[in-house]
């Protein structure tokens, strides 16, 4: 790391300041020269010779900082409208730019006695901030890329949810309304009505009732709002007889994209929908925690447990994880005989961009 006086720091900042036109027209002629996807659209020679003049300015400014801790630095202005480089073509145009700077500066300070400590200045400083231009656009590449998948996922849930709503909703409803008229025409007729037809209409009665549940978790294409609302409203829903149940978010949920938040919402659902239904507890804890670089999520019961080897592979679990690991999480789940059920969701989250979307 070369620190360097205020003289020298001085010197190189000038130099590149008055050096930042040639080098900026020398950048654009490589760009227009170049045959692959760097160069050769006068668009995108433009939008990328704007950004290499936002870099040029900003190593000006990281010259003249007193401080060089790297964790010190300000966060990479937005970068200019109508690019969007993948991160290895972001690396090259940096890497074109790099040279070209570098050797305009060896050849203006050529023959002074200082050269190599200002020429190191320079390098030092552009280095640090192609290094956070670099990171700021791989975290927006990535963000970019999340968002294509989630909706993708969104639009693949909207046509799975129209065909259950309109296909198998439809035949299910339909047999539940023929079993009622039946039931109604036998009583009508002072006849017994078969216990067997009783039980088919209550569990198709059933069944659309998931159906229904099912669909709106399909649906669920929109951003919750507030994790917390959303829990609320689902359990001012919920039968839980003698069963107490308690919730507690803590942590700033903007720190959160708006697709996670989404997928950790129906996992927290599922798990306290289960331990309502299925765990015959006193207490149920729900807690969530967030940090900037995490989301911790448990459901914890006192209730009778049951054998995870046994449920490991059943549809409620699997459809668990799989909404854990769509967002680079991970599910946990232990049960200990008729100690009761933990459900622990961990997703990683990043720093960089998060709740941009909210």
């Amino acid at each position: 790391m070369v620190y360097g006086n205020d003289a020298l720091r001085r010197t190189a900042a000038e130099v590149l300041e008055r050096r930042r036109q040639p080098i900026l027209a020398a950048y654009r002629q490589r760009l227009a020269a170049a045959t692959d996807d760097l160069g050769g659209v006068a668009d995108l020679v433009d939008s990328y010779t704007t950004q290499a003049d936002v870099l040029v300015r900003e190593t000006v400014v990281e010259i003249g900082r007193e401080t060089t801790d790297p964790l010190s630095a300000p966060p990479p202005t937005a970068p200019a409208e109508g690019v969007d480089l993948h991160p290895r073509e972001c690396f090259r145009a940096v890497v074109a730019l790099a040279d070209i700077l570098l050797a305009d500066a060896l050849e203006q300070l050529c023959g002074r006695p200082d050269q190599g400590a200002i020429l190191a200045l320079v390098a030092d400083a552009l280095t640090r901030t192609t290094l956070t231009r670099l990171l700021d656009a791989s975290s927006r590449y990535a963000a970019g890329l999340m968002n294509e998948v989630h909706q993708a996922q969104i639009a693949e849930r909207s046509l799975i949810a129209r065909e259950l709503h309109d296909r198998l909703g439809h035949s299910l409803s339909a047999a539940y309304r023929n079993l009622e008229a039946h039931e109604l025409a036998q009583e009508r007729h002072g006849g017994d009505v078969d216990r067997r037809v009783v039980i088919a209409r209550e569990s198709l009665h059933d069944a659309v009732g998931y159906l229904r549940v099912l669909i709106a978790d399909l649906r669920l294409s929109q951003p919750l709002g507030s994790l917390d609302e959303a829990l609320a409203n689902f359990l001012s829903t919920v039968e839980t007889g003698e069963t107490r149940l308690h919730t507690e978010i803590n942590g700033d949920e903007s720190w959160v994209p708006p697709e996670v938040l989404d997928e950790v919402f129906l996992v927290v659902r599922e798990a306290l929908r289960n331990a309502v239904a299925h765990a015959g507890a006193r207490v149920i804890h729900a807690v969530v925690d967030i940090t900037p670089h995490e989301l911790r999520a448990t459901v914890v019961d006192d209730g009778v447990g049951f054998d995870l080897a046994a449920e490991r592979d059943g549809s409620g679990l699997r459809a668990m994880a799989e909404r854990a690991a769509a967002v680079g999480g991970r599910l946990a789940v232990r049960a200990a005989g008729r100690q009761g059920v933990s459900v622990e969701l961990v997703v990683p989250l990043l720093a960089v961009g998060a709740g941009a979307g909210r």
